[in-house]
């Protein structure tokens, strides 16, 4: 079984907790994940098996969007409500315009600093393992993108509920924490939900009792979602026969000999794009990446081939 399942993660496990359940049910196979969720958090969580463990680094990249809570007036050392308590002041009533302007100060490129309380090495070391132990050592900014910053709901004076969609590497619970202070009492992530991860949704999502259901009455591929599912909205090739060799055996091919062997009506090429590999019959094989330089202009190269038939 080769694809992917689209999981609905409980608080209380950790996405590790969940891979060693999924293993269990398929113990031939390569298992994986496609972004790590907090043990505390809830929501989509892709799984990878067989052949799709080899694209989960792409999975990582694709935007997620996130429904959070967050608790003003209390701020704690983990950023979230797992943690202890280390500054405490009484939040103000805002008015919905005053929340939603300190929103969209936060939306675009901003700076975070991750969380001492994260699961990011530092010399070979898990940041956390340095505030078990009651070290704190020096992390630099990152810069991260949070394409929206939605005020869905405010309950006077503690609670607002927002949603937010970003880039890989934030961290919503220094989001919190830092929206918490810039309304001036500072503040934690009380509750957070995962809801998209690129083509992964969480209406669509299934339980891990499900899943054990399924695999008990031996039917548990009806959950699987094929090898390009998270890539089907991008502009995919279909190759001929030879074109598919020369990407499996790492060649790059330029557009003009890509137009002769490729069955697509209109190639249009950009720079860096990742687009899915199909033959002529669109069976998928694989993921290849367009270049583009001033002396050969746009070539394709391939970046991570599945399959070859």
């Amino acid at each position: 079984m080769d694809g992917f399942l689209n999981l609905l993660k409980p608080p209380g496990l950790t996405s590790h907790d969940v891979v060693e359940q999924v293993r269990a049910l398929f113990p031939d196979h390569k298992v994986g994940h496609g972004g790590t969720l907090d043990p505390g958090a809830a929501g989509v969580l892709p799984v990878l098996l067989g052949k799709a463990t080899k694209l989960s680094s792409y999975l990582v990249d694709f935007p997620k969007i996130y429904r959070a809570e967050l608790f003003l007036g209390l701020t704690t050392d983990t950023a979230d409500s797992s943690g202890k308590i280390i500054a405490q002041k009484n939040p103000f009533s805002f008015k919905s315009e005053e929340i939603e302007r300190v929103l969209n100060s936060f939306t675009g490129e901003i700076q975070q600093i991750p969380p001492m309380f994260a699961a990011i090495k530092q010399k070979g070391k898990k940041l956390y393992q340095y505030a078990r132990e009651g070290i704190t050592v020096e992390r630099k900014p990152r810069t991260v993108n949070i394409y929206y910053l939605k005020l869905i709901d405010y309950f006077p004076p503690e609670r607002i509920i927002l949603e937010v969609k970003c880039s890989k590497g934030t961290y919503i619970r220094t989001l919190c924490s830092q929206i918490g202070d810039a309304l001036g009492c500072g503040g934690h992530m009380s509750f957070l939900l995962r809801k998209e991860v690129g083509e992964f949704l969480i209406s669509q999502t299934h339980l891990l009792e499900d899943l054990i259901n399924l695999c008990n009455t031996g039917t548990a591929e009806q959950l699987l979602r094929p090898l390009d599912f998270p890539f089907r909205k991008a502009d995919g090739l279909l190759l001929s026969q030879e074109g598919t060799k020369y990407l499996f055996h790492g060649r790059f091919l330029f557009l003009k000999e890509l137009q002769d062997k490729s069955r697509n009506a209109v190639i249009k090429p950009v720079d860096e794009k990742i687009v899915p590999v199909y033959t002529t019959e669109r069976e998928f094989v694989g993921l290849a990446r367009w270049k583009f330089d001033s002396i050969s202009g746009f070539t394709l190269k391939p970046e991570k081939m599945i399959k070859l038939f």
